[in-house]
């Protein structure tokens, strides 16, 4: 049953109370059954929390009032609700370490092609409207952003602690999407496959959470908490978004038609869908929700379209017996004309992409970033005639970058998971799956460390492609000028084998870090620092800087000494840390970095006393593969316990007493950040893991 619809843009005043429905949705009696297995069924949106026990909801249910029930749940006790939301803060950290820079390589093969319930057969979609003029589609937007702003809260929120597996089920958000999409981002907090087991799994490492028959309970307390604090108090997760929320989240932004489009998302290139479960008590939300505004309701296809009744039609909400849109107003109308079958997942980046997932996700996103790049050249061709036109380095640079990227992320009993996929980069030089030169020679204590393989000859394969463009002549000839005092380019960086940036605990408590580089020619690593402590010893004098060596175990250690500097006192430093930067090479390891101590670690790090030979950080590496590409780790247990005496010297005894009841219970169980990226045929596939224990 659908809501009654008022005359096309009759105004409804906010504080006229919204009409009731009488009778309920049969989508909220839903009781957590499996997601979908056929398109059809999967067009329906799925209910947002099943039950963990299999109890389902007792049909025909009221949506829970703003006064609780007998069996409602109502809002967390102060002690309960500070417990509950401290995993929030925690889990967003996650949510941020997975989605970290470059791809993650995953150990899931690609599928050889789509299941049934991965894609459905679409039909052409709508485009998205036109730029409304800046000033003015700020002021009429700021209704529509309020309301999208509270979806995106709960969605996002929901996240953190709903990330999901299995097989992918199809999305009726994406079904929505305008055909031109660049970007597009799912939430699936409908939590397909086996993934509500696994959050609870996850969860129960933290305090609140170890009672797993009582995992949904709690986290209905912990979102009323977030969603009341994001509202004032306004609004709660189970009385007013639950009832109707399907857990479906798609965002979606068009390419770019405009220069100033390029640097933020606008309005008219964004669209957002979200699913519903009960049509009129979405409708009854959202007009209620619109509290400082009058809004026009009326009638557009199958929807009730919803736009400002004071500045015009710069942004709308369409509600359908689906989804809620929300986005310009062309944008909204576009997506209600494709009937929930755009031709958006028909694109053959985001045909390919859907290709490499095989596992269900509570997060999914996908960039195609040579379409982007390709209209962002585009758009400077518009704005600046006859540049490009005078130079290849624009379709160099385009061909090198990979057709599309995709990332998702879902929960895996101890730890969230990240996974990304896409074509290679096309930089001229492919290295190869196998373990890392430098992890032997990094410090067991090691708190952060990021490596890549074959540095020098990658960095050259890249070089040599804007080389060899005669615009570029110039450019080069003047760079070879420099790089020539110092030997040239072999001589600066094609020694270069593996290389790692690394920040490592020492021995006398303070922290070093720098450059660890495995040497492809160690004499040549050698000339290049003898080099340049020459260059200092000579001209440094005059700036305040000095060297000096000292030997360790049979290495030299130049020490270059800053102290001498205008602002590089020692004595403006913490007690034991010193103004120096250090280097040293032998054999197979070259060095360079903050302090003689870290560079002396480095140089002493060897079998049985290596990051490589830590049986934590190997159990880490063995989840995401040792034989990669390249490697990422934070040690966020070690970060912690280094960081915490320090803040509780720092801070006042309340706030350290505060800190160690409501939220050093919540940091406790997080352990560490991992991620690796390998080749697999011609894609790169990455796999990152932040555990809690």
């Amino acid at each position: 049953m659908t809501e009654p619809r008022m005359p096309d843009d009759q105004p409804i005043e906010p504080e006229t109370p919204a009409p009731a429905e009488d009778a309920p949705s049969s989508a909220a009696a839903a009781t957590g059954t499996p997601a979908p297995s056929t398109v059809a069924e999967s067009d329906s949106p799925t209910q947002a929390w099943p039950s963990l026990t299999g109890q389902s909801a007792t049909s025909g249910e009221e949506p829970p009032a703003r006064t609780a029930a007998p069996g409602e749940p109502t809002a967390p006790p102060t002690g309960a609700a500070d417990e509950a939301v401290a995993p929030l803060t925690v889990a967003a950290g996650a949510a941020a370490a997975t989605s970290t820079p470059g791809p993650i390589p995953s150990p899931f093969e690609p599928a050889s092609s789509l299941p049934p319930t991965h894609v459905a057969t679409v039909g052409e979609g709508g485009t998205f409207g036109a730029t409304p003029e800046a000033a003015r589609g700020r002021s009429r937007l700021r209704w529509g952003l309020a309301v999208v702003g509270v979806l995106i809260v709960a969605a996002a929120s929901f996240l953190i602690v709903s990330l999901v597996g299995g097989r992918p089920a199809t999305s009726t958000a994406m079904g929505y999407m305008p055909a031109n999409a660049a970007v597009y981002t799912e939430l699936r907090i409908d939590l397909p496959g086996d993934q509500r087991q696994k959050l609870a799994s996850f969860l129960a490492a933290f305090p609140s959470f170890k009672d797993q028959s009582a995992i949904e309970p709690k986290i209905d307390e912990l979102f009323d908490r977030v969603i009341r604090k994001a509202t004032e108090d306004k609004q709660t997760w189970t009385a007013d978004i639950k009832p109707w929320f399907g857990g479906q989240v798609g965002l979606g932004v068009g390419l770019p038609d405009n220069v100033g489009a390029m640097t933020a998302a606008t309005a008219n290139t964004s669209l957002a869908v979200f699913t519903i479960t009960d049509r009129a008590k979405a409708s009854v939300w959202l007009t209620s929700t619109l509290e400082s505004a009058t809004i026009n309701r009326s009638t557009y296809g199958d929807a009730d379209l919803f736009v400002p009744a004071a500045g015009g039609d710069a942004f709308a909400i369409g509600i359908n017996d689906k989804v809620m849109v929300a986005g310009s107003t062309a944008a909204v109308k576009a997506a209600i004309d494709t009937n929930g079958k755009s031709a958006f997942s028909q694109n053959d980046d985001v045909k390919a992409a859907l290709a490499t997932v095989d596992k269900d996700f509570v997060m999914f996103s996908l960039v195609r970033t040579r379409a982007y790049a390709d209209q962002a050249l585009r758009l400077m061709a518009i704005s600046q005639p006859g540049v490009l036109e005078k130079t290849q380095i624009d379709e160099t640079a385009l061909a090198m970058i990979p057709a599309w990227q995709v990332s998702t992320a879902r929960f895996e009993n101890d730890s969230i998971v990240g996974s990304t996929a896409g074509p290679a980069w096309a930089i001229g030089y492919d290295t190869t799956n196998r373990p890392s030169d430098v992890l032997g020679h990094v410090p067991a204590k090691t708190l952060l460390y990021a490596d890549v393989h074959d540095a020098g000859p990658a960095l050259g394969a890249v070089i040599a492609k804007f080389r060899a463009l005669e615009e570029t002549k110039p450019a080069f000839a003047q760079f070879d000028q420099a790089v020539n005092i110092l030997g040239g380019p072999d001589a600066v960086y094609g020694w270069w084998g593996d290389a790692a940036i690394v920040v490592s605990s020492l021995a006398d408590g303070t922290i070093g870090g720098g450059l660890v580089i495995h040497p492809r020619d160690a004499a040549a690593a050698d000339r290049l620092l003898t080099t340049l402590a020459g260059f200092v010893a000579l001209g440094g004098g005059s700036a305040g800087l000095s060297t000096r060596t000292e030997d360790h175990n049979g290495t030299k250690i130049t020490i270059l000494d800053l102290s001498g500097m205008p602002g590089m006192s020692t004595a403006g430093l913490p007690p034991g840390y010193k103004a120096e930067f250090a280097w040293a090479t032998k054999a197979d390891v070259t060095v360079l970095g903050y302090g003689s101590n870290f560079v002396a670690a480095v140089l002493d790090a060897g079998p049985g006393n290596s990051l490589a030979d830590d049986a934590r950080f190997k159990g880490l590496l063995g989840r995401v593969g040792a034989d990669n590409m390249g490697v990422a780790f934070l040690d966020i247990a070690a970060i912690r316990a280094l960081v915490e005496p320090v803040a509780q010297a720092q801070v006042p005894a309340d706030k350290w007493t505060y800190y160690t009841t409501e939220i050093q219970p919540y940091l406790k169980p997080l352990d560490a950040v991992i991620s690796a990226i390998r080749r697999d045929g011609g894609l790169d596939r990455g796999t990152g893991a932040f555990t809690a224990h």
